[in-house]
Formats: structure tokens, sequence, C-alpha cells
């Protein structure tokens, strides 16, 4: 006998008992016909059977439960998932334990302050001045299934009108010891001031000489490259890339104004410190004397017009806190019957930190073209001094949260505007100052 058939058979047996007991107690009555007594039978074994009923129906609903989530479970999970860490060090990040999954969004922002002094073609005063977000960036960087692949994803707004565009989009796999390929849209690696971030540099912008004939000539750029070297431990590192011409981020397959296609390559040697502190300007958290060497060069053809631009650069820094950067450029054009012209720059910069959280800088740059029009000026000079101001213990937040003021002499105007940087085209001079506020979470 099971167990529903015992509790069926005890109820019933207490029914029974229960109403013999209770007509017992209760005054002589007639006694219950047959059918009376079938009756109550049949309305005690319906009871019964609808509290099995209730019991099965709750039993067969817990199951039901289980499955489905036993079912949810299973088909959430594509394999064996490795437990997630996630923090901040040195910006959020979401990470497996087994360090093959990685993903870290970041947000950068500048706010600035720019004001032009200067005079416009028939020689009338002229300023002006105003905010803008320099530049509002939202960015993804990290690596997939295993630490050999790295991933980037960069979205730019405009200063003018907020518009968000992409501005890196590539993945890096290191295929063998000292070895990688990225692909995909990317900035070139040619010239070093370019290669530094934008967060990292010293003064408010980057220089007028990289404006003109360096890295921001080329830009971001879509194609192929190899990579060697990059390791803590390597001394010597380069790249080389295969694209579709200098700035030819955000086209289709077909060939631009700006480029039909090109070649990168840039190389640098170590010869002493860390690659970490290459990646700024700044001596602020050098341990050890660093001295790198670099050259790099980007040849485009876009329709008739061949361009070579070329650079060769050193920089070095201090434990002390002291920081210098030089760099020379040179760009051949070749525009077949509209003739050719060689262009070419340099820069010097200096930075000193004078405490933990104070650091003075002044750059020199210069800018000689060769092809202009008769009477124009053909040589530019550029001044800048200025002061950063690291927030934090100590400045502990580094290039996170920062101010920078520097001011900006033109004596010879510039070649042409460059509103990015404060700069506005004129051959006369021109004074610019510069604020900014810095922040990257």
């Amino acid at each position: 006998m099971n167990r529903k058939h015992a509790i069926t058979t005890v109820a019933l047996a207490a029914s029974f008992s229960v109403a013999t007991f209770a007509s017992a107690q209760q005054p002589q009555q007639a006694e219950p016909t047959r059918e009376q007594l079938q009756q109550q039978l049949a309305d005690l074994q319906a009871r019964i059977a609808k509290l099995e009923s209730s019991d099965a129906q709750k039993a067969a609903a817990a199951q039901t439960k289980a499955e489905v989530l036993s079912d949810a479970e299973r088909r959430s999970t594509l394999g064996p998932v490795a437990p997630l860490t996630a923090g901040y060090d040195k910006g959020f990040f979401i990470r497996s334990e087994d360090g093959n999954f990685l993903f870290k969004p970041a947000l950068q922002t500048q706010f600035r302050y720019v004001a032009n002094s200067g005079e416009d073609a028939d020689g009338d005063d002229e300023f002006e001045s105003g905010f803008e977000l320099r530049r509002t960036r939202f960015r993804f960087d990290g690596n997939a299934f295993s630490p050999d692949f790295t991933y980037s994803f960069v979205f730019d707004t405009n200063r003018s009108g907020g518009n968000v565009s992409l501005l890196e989009a590539w993945g890096a796999y290191k295929f063998a010891d000292h070895w990688s390929v990225k692909l995909g849209q990317f900035k070139e690696s040619a010239f070093h001031e370019k290669d530094v971030p934008f967060t990292n540099q010293l003064a408010v912008e980057k220089s007028l000489v990289n404006a003109i004939l360096g890295g921001d000539q080329v830009d971001r750029v879509q194609g192929v490259a190899l990579l060697y070297g990059g390791g803590k431990e390597d001394d010597v590192r380069a790249e080389f890339a295969l694209h579709d011409g200098a700035n030819s981020k955000n086209t289709n397959f077909q060939d631009t104004d700006t480029g039909d296609w090109g070649v990168g390559a840039r190389g640098e040697y170590k010869l002493g410190g860390d690659w970490a502190n290459y990646r700024d300007f700044t001596a602020k958290g050098t341990k050890e004397q660093l001295f790198v060497v670099g050259a790099g060069a980007d040849f485009t053809q876009a329709g008739d017009v061949d361009i070579l631009r070329a650079t060769a650069d050193a920089q070095w820094e201090s434990a002390d806190g002291l920081g210098i950067y030089g760099a020379f450029h040179g760009n051949q054009t070749d525009a077949g019957d509209a003739g050719d012209g060689f262009d070419w720059g340099a820069l010097a910069q200096v930075g000193y930190l004078i405490n933990k959280k104070t650091e003075l800088f002044a750059r020199y740059d210069l800018v000689a073209l060769d092809d202009v029009a008769p009477g124009d000026e053909d040589t530019f000079n550029e001044f800048t001094i200025g002061a950063n101001y690291y927030l934090g213990p100590d400045g502990a937040y580094l290039h996170r949260a920062k101010f920078t003021l520097d001011v900006v002499y033109l004596p010879d105007g510039a070649p042409s505007s460059q509103s990015g940087l404060g700069i506005l085209g004129s051959d006369e001079d021109q004074f610019v100052l510069r604020g900014q506020f810095q922040l990257q979470i």
C-alpha cells in the first residue's frame, strides 16, 4: 500500500469513527438509510480526492519551476566561465579571473578657454575668445578570449554641434613572441608627437608643426599593421602599416581626395628607461633615466600627387623631473605637372617639475614652406610657455585630472587657421591664451 492510499484509508476510517461517536452521543434517531450512507461516503471520497489533487498540483508546479530555472541557467551559459572581478585601477574595469576577458570603459573630456589677439588682413585689431569642449570622447578597450587579442573602440564628439563619430575601431593579435598584427581603423604610428595621446601632452595642444607637416596630416587610417616589440624588456619596437592613404578614417573601399593608398612605418630604440614613461612628455613618475630615439615616415598617393612625410625625434627624461623632446620634419610633395616642393619643420620642448604637483614647460617650433605665392610668408615660428597643475595627493591623478595654462606667440602668424589649436590664419603676429581643465574617468 502506497503512502497516498494509506492516507486515504486513515482519513476514511477517522471520518466514520467521528460520525459513529457523534451519533452515539445524540438522542436516538432513525437509522440512516443505505442511500444516505452511500451519499456520505461519496462526499468523503470527493473531499479526499480534492485534497490529493491540490497536493499533486503543488508538486507539479514545484517540479516545473525547478526545470525552468535549470533550463534558463543552462541556456545562459555558453561554456565554463571564470568568475568576474571589477573595480577601478587608473580607470574602471571588468575582468575575468583568468585574465582572458577585460573590458575598460572610459570617458575623456577637455574644457577649454581660448583667447586670440592679432590683426586681420587689413591690419585692423582682431580679438576672439570663448569657451569650448575641445574633446569629449568615449572609449572601450581591453582584451577578449586571450590576453593576446586586444581591441579598442573610440568615439569622438564634434565640438561644433556635438555629433558623434567613430574615431578608432581595431583589433590586434599577438601571434608570436614580439610579433602582432593590427587590423581596422587606427592612428598610424609615424610621428611621436601624434602617437602621444592628446591627454598626455605638456601644452594645452600639440604644436603648429605637427598640425601643418606632422601627424595631424596623417591622423587615422584604415588598413593593417605589423608590429614588433613593445614588451617591457624589449629595447626595439617597430610598426609597418598598409592603408588607404593619409586621413582615410570612416571611408569605404573607394579612393578618396586625401589618398588612394599609402604605407607608413616607424621604428624606436630605447637606450634606457621604461616604455611606460615614453607615453607622455612629463618626467612625473619617471624613476629611472629614459632615452629613446625614433624615426618614422608615411607615403600617400592621392591621384597625381605623391606625398612623403618623414620625421626623426628623440626624448630624454630624468628622475629629477626634467624632460626634453626634439623632432625634425621633412615633407616631399610631387604633384606631377604642378611641380614639387619640400617643406620642413622642427620642434624643441622642455618641461620641469618644480614640485610634485606643478610643472613648467616651454616649446618652440618652426614651419618652413617651399611652394607659396609670391609675397606670402613662408616661415612661421611658434613660441609656447605654460604650466600644468596635477590634482590629487602630490599630483597623483596625473593626466586623469589636471589644469593647464599656456600662452602662444606667433610673430609671423600662421599659414592656415588651426582653430583646434586656437590659431587663426594670418600673416600678422598673434597671441593666444589657453586655459584647460582635463578629466579622464
